[in-house]
């Protein structure tokens, strides 16, 4: 029997892989919940209060959508990850590390906005060092094989 050892992707690849993904949550949010922005700030701009009947659905499709870019950055941060790094990413890690960053993103990405913004992701480049720092810890999976 016959072992094999599969690391993750290193360092560099899972950034790559992290800033592909932060590229497409961001084209998701402005080509879906744009139109949402603009409906509601159209029904505050005319005062009617009848507009705001449908709110809740307005919200609950924006927070479907949110999830929805969620998932769909984990699954290209571990896909192009993968391909970058020659190395396998597992989704729950590329989804947890998403996650964490976004939330990096939130509480630090704004302090440091002000400081020191980078030109394509402003203060997000927190958030995508986490998302990368995360990728590349995976533990090298053991593939058996029979000889």
């Amino acid at each position: 029997m016959e072992a094999r050892y599969e690391s993750g992707p290193g360092f560099f690849a899972a950034l790559g892989g992290a800033f592909a993904g932060y590229v497409t949550g961001a084209v998701l949010v402005l080509l879906f919940l744009f139109p949402f922005a603009l409906a509601s700030s159209s029904a505050l701009a005319l005062g009617r209060a009848d507009a705001y009947r449908g709110l809740g659905t307005v919200v609950l499709a924006a927070l479907i959508l949110a999830v929805a870019q969620l998932v769909i950055a984990a699954w290209v941060t571990q896909h192009v990850s993968a391909i970058l790094g020659d190395g396998r990413v597992r989704f729950r890690r590329a989804l947890g590390a998403i996650v964490l960053g976004y939330l990096t993103n939130l509480f630090v990405g704004s302090e440091v906005r002000d400081v020191a913004a980078v030109p394509v992701v402003g203060g997000a480049w927190v958030g995508l060092l986490i998302v990368a720092l995360v990728v590349s810890s995976g533990r090298a999976d053991t593939l058996a094989s029979a000889a």
